[in-house]
């Protein structure tokens, strides 16, 4: 057992009563305890339920990533913004029973891989969504985009209406997420941290994702101008005068709590920034996405060691195969052997659930917490001397989930 506050367990005891875990360690029900491997689970990790930061549930319904390996990041956005348009126009369904179906799809996927609770950046509005049931925990982080005055106020009174308290579903969280500097105006940002604090939640922004983002601010030029021209989304003004990521850093610095999306291309001086501020703000490492565009590589071990907070995401089907975050946390430990495993799981689970302001409830195994648990077949070789290193094993593989305290046995449904 591995409560992430506190050191593993051999054979560990948790105890639950309802949603909510009661004891860890011993057993103080006064009833026989059920053993995992007697129930034909074999040898298992029993972890905290892992915590998906961020991901674009939307594109669930995707069979394969947009484009291909790759390509520019403006050429992806065309074919996402090509990929919406046929939902719109699509003949078979309607729009909202396309992304409502997407939703639910993602939902499920997160829950058989061990996720209980996920940060989701969402483009419906929040009627629609609330119309999905929710297996799992749901950080809904309303998409904010706009350039204009006129697309500015409009960005504003959506985001002021998503973070109305939704008491009938306390699963559900409002959030914001002003998209990206490219598509989201400075003004936009600012007012959406603004609006953060004022609601105590958290903001997520796209950011330092591309070489070509670092471009278009320092010049207003590049494949990403030809993009927005493209899309009659360029607006000159915008981008009149250089900027650079750390002036979006400083407007997150302004919100409850922020997630910096990608961070592919933060330069030292932002991580220090970063460092100085990891109670609040925090870096979103999307592994497999990181491979899918090719960037150059991703400097982990480097941020770790300022005292940056970073946590890992799926991201979306739209440039991940999968929403397997165990899957990305192998990944992180393949690619980054330097970086102690302890160090990799706490990136799915407690600093996950901390980035997103809800470390009281999720992210390790403790009295009070929600009985949210991943269950890891981990095969019944020797315990090494640090017991997260049999995490890692190329066979490890998340074979259950309890979320609120209900148990999903994955080997029926992947």
């Amino acid at each position: 057992m591995f409560p992430i506050c506190a050191p593993p367990l051999v054979d560990g005891v948790v105890t639950i009563a309802g949603d909510r875990i009661v004891a860890v360690g011993e057993n103080l029900s006064g009833q026989r305890a059920v053993d995992l491997s007697e129930v034909a689970l074999g040898d298992v990790a029993l972890l905290p339920g892992l915590v998906n930061p961020h991901t674009h549930l939307e594109f669930s319904r995707l069979a394969h990533p947009l484009g291909h390996p790759g390509m520019p990041l403006s050429a992806w956005i065309l074919e996402v913004v090509a990929y919406r348009r046929r939902i719109e126009a699509s003949a078979a369904e309607s729009a909202e029973d396309a992304r409502r179906a997407a939703l639910e799809a993602g939902l499920q996927e997160c829950l058989a891989c061990g996720v209980t609770t996920v940060g989701d950046i969402v483009t419906a509005g929040l009627d629609e969504v609330l119309q999905c049931p929710a297996p799992i925990g749901w950080y809904l982080f309303q998409e904010l985009r706009g350039q204009t005055a006129q697309a500015i106020a409009a960005q504003i009174d959506l985001a002021r209406q998503h973070l109305r308290p939704v008491t009938s579903r306390p699963e559900l969280r409002p959030a914001l997420s002003p998209h990206a500097p490219y598509s989201t105006a400075r003004e936009l940002v600012a007012a959406a941290c603004a609006l953060s604090r004022d609601a105590s939640c958290p903001v997520a922004l796209h950011l330092a994702e591309s070489r070509e983002e670092l471009q278009l601010l320092a010049t207003g030029g590049g494949p990403l101008r030809d993009m927005l021209e493209q899309l009659g989304a360029w607006v000159p003004a915008a981008f009149a005068r250089a900027s650079a990521p750390r002036d979006y850093l400083q407007l997150l610095d302004t919100a409850h709590r922020s997630l910096v999306v990608h961070g592919n291309y933060l330069l030292p001086a932002d991580w220090d920034y970063l460092a100085q501020r990891a109670a609040r703000m925090a870096v979103v490492y999307c592994p497999r996405t990181h491979q899918y565009f090719g960037h150059e590589p991703y400097p982990l071990p480097d941020l770790l060691r300022c005292g940056v907070r970073v946590v890992v995401g799926t991201d979306s089907r739209a440039s991940n195969p999968d929403l397997d975050l165990w899957q990305e946390l192998q990944v992180t430990a393949r690619t980054h052997p330097g970086v102690a495993p302890a160090e990799i799981v706490r990136m799915g689970t407690l600093n996950a659930a901390a980035a997103l302001g809800w470390e009281t409830e999720v992210g390790s195994l403790a009295p009070g917490l929600r009985a949210d648990m991943a269950l890891v077949r981990i095969g019944g070789h020797q315990l090494p001397t640090d017991p997260h290193e049999t995490l890692f094993d190329a066979t490890s593989v998340v074979c259950g989930t309890l979320s609120r305290g209900s148990f999903t046995d994955q080997r029926r449904q992947r």
